[in-house]
């Protein structure tokens, strides 16, 4: 018995003098393993500007000629690092749905192993006599020291199977989900184009002009300088003189800088590189109004921004993955039951047979799990509520939304009459200064502040018809038209800025099948011309509750039919 005792005590030394060693060895391997931060190179951080840059402007189609505002409205749906954003997060939602079909399918496992020992796994039995455990005194095997096995196993678990099927259904949904917020983006970059492209022509119709400005109110201040210190003009005089011209250059570059970077906008909006020298088509009539009488039924818009907008589009959507989960919840609270299946094979020659196959199937029921359903029915139900209460206050929203576009667009039809007439009397005191300069009966001063206020009441002209389009450009986003044919031709940008404009003026008509993924339309009777001849006052067409407006100018405008 002492020998016994003695023998695993040896034995337990033995291993302990054995580990010391491997201890060690894994502390020095980990302590060789010890991350540090390594910052990125110059070099490193050069190729990734080369990669970026050559990933931007890639396969971008270059410019061609002037660009209208519909081609320039192309190239951002085709080419802007934003669209394209959306576009991969679709694609990847798309993927994500190829991979929840998988989880619907049974679990197959196939599995290889190798053992070796370096000694005989033997075993001794025992004998119980009278309460008494004797040992035999022999000892057994039925295991080589080494052997290899490998297995196959197809498993089908039922509740599994029901979850995923569920679980597929709501990224399906998320899919459709991820669609609607792509359409969203669309449409925003749809109207940033669009305010973008008439502000960057009027900076190219107007900019130039003041330019031109500037450098005679330079030269006129170089002049009043020299004769100043040539003492040609009184000293007070001169002064005042040079402080008239230093106000109108303010003036200037205070209003230049309005539209300075308007080009630019535009270029980030159409993924051209900046510093691209564009050239501006404004094919558009600036003397007509983009889809006024889309106006006239205001009620129809509200109809048709409750069926397109993509934020209760989603809404819709997310209360059917509230369902899904429901019932996801649901099948959670059911037995599990597991079927498999499995070939396997043994090389251990002790066995009687080497391969062999096995079927079984098994149940598992949480029990404690099913006390839970009354709180989960509960949760749900609230969940759905909520789902409804927050679908509701979006379709307020959206609402407000509609009816503050419309308003804010005619405000801005006023506000285009109104700068549009300034401009042309401006003018028309030009005229009349330069007329008067020739007969010496005005001065430079006087015709340099005609010049000035006439050039700045063409650019508010330009900038209010930017404002003009960019209400316009709301109006349609609130009621969430896409303004993108049913099947777009991106490959060719021509066709698809074809595809653009005819649908613009379909839908500036008041039809909105071809405006959004499912038909809808707007019955719009003819309107009244928004704006008379110039001896009839004008003012935006008023709306049962619409503030009325106060001021009435005679104006000159057209709507586009």
């Amino acid at each position: 018995m002492s020998n016994q005792k003695q023998q695993p005590a040896r034995s337990i030394a033995n291993h302990r003098w054995t580990l010391l060693p491997l201890t060690a060895l894994v502390l020095a391997t980990l302590g060789g393993c010890a991350v540090t931060p390594e910052p990125m190179t110059s070099a490193e951080r050069k190729e990734r500007i080369q990669q970026d840059m050559s990933a931007l402007f890639k396969d971008v189609e270059p410019l061609s000629g002037p660009l209208s505002l519909h081609e320039a409205q192309a190239r951002a749906l085709k080419y802007n690092a934003d669209a394209r954003l959306k576009l991969m997060e679709e694609v990847l939602s798309n993927a994500q749905l190829d991979l929840a079909h998988y989880d619907m399918l049974p679990r197959m496992t196939v599995s290889a192993g190798y053992s070796a020992r370096n000694n005989d796994a033997l075993s001794s039995s025992v004998t119980l006599n009278n309460g008494v455990l004797t040992p035999t005194g022999t000892y057994s095997g039925a295991q080589e020291r080494s052997r290899s096995t490998t297995n196959a196993v197809l498993a089908w678990n039922v509740l599994d199977f029901g979850v995923s099927y569920v679980r597929a259904q709501q990224q399906a949904t998320q899919t459709l989900m991820a669609n609607e917020r792509k359409r969203k983006a669309v449409q925003n970059i749809m109207q940033d184009v669009r305010h973008a492209y008439w502000r960057a022509y009027g900076a190219q119709n107007i900019l130039p002009r003041l330019d031109a400005l500037l450098v005679q109110v330079n030269d006129a201040l170089k002049r009043s300088r020299s004769m100043e210190e040539q003492r040609l003009m009184a000293p007070i005089d001169a002064l005042s003189y040079q402080r008239g011209l230093i106000d109108l250059y303010q003036q200037i570059m205070r209003h230049r800088q309005e539209l300075a970077s308007a080009k630019t906008e535009l270029s980030a909006l159409i993924n051209v590189k900046p510093g691209t020298k564009l050239e501006l088509s404004g094919d558009d009539n600036m003397d007509s109004l983009p889809g006024a009488k889309i106006l006239n039924d205001m009620d129809a818009l509200d109809q048709a921004a409750l069926a397109n907008r993509p934020e209760l589009r989603e809404e819709d959507y997310r209360k059917k993955v509230t369902v899904l989960e429901a019932r996801k919840a649901l099948f959670s609270l059911l037995p599990g039951i597991e079927i498999n299946a499995s070939a396997n094979h043994d090389s251990n020659r002790f066995l009687f047979k080497n391969d062999w196959t096995e079927t079984g199937a098994t149940v598992s029921f949480n029990l404690l799990r099913a006390f839970s359903y009354s709180s989960m029915k509960d949760a749900q139900e609230v969940q759905a509520k909520l789902d409804d209460a927050r679908r509701v206050a979006l379709s307020m929203a959206v609402l407000a939304q509609v009816r503050i576009a419309g308003e804010r667009y005619r405000e801005a039809i006023t506000d285009y009459a109104i700068n549009k007439q300034a401009a042309e009397v401006d003018a028309r005191i030009e005229k009349h200064v330069v007329s008067g300069v020739m007969a010496n009966s005005e001065s430079d001063m006087t015709l340099l502040r005609a010049k000035v206020k006439a050039a700045l009441s063409e650019m508010q002209r330009y900038v209010s018809y930017a404002g003009l389009q960019m209400s316009y450009a709301r109006v349609a986003n609130s009621i969430g038209v896409d303004m993108l044919p049913d099947s777009p031709k991106l490959d060719d940008l021509k066709s698809f800025s074809d595809q653009i404009s005819r649908v613009d003026e379909a839908w500036q008509k008041g039809d909105f099948q071809q405006g959004s993924s499912e038909p809808q339309s707007v019955a719009a009777t003819e309107s009244p011309p928004v704006a008379a001849q110039e001896s009839q006052p004008v003012a935006p067409a008023a709306q049962p509750g619409a503030p009325q407006q106060v001021a009435k100018l005679s104006v000159t405008v057209k709507e586009s039919r």
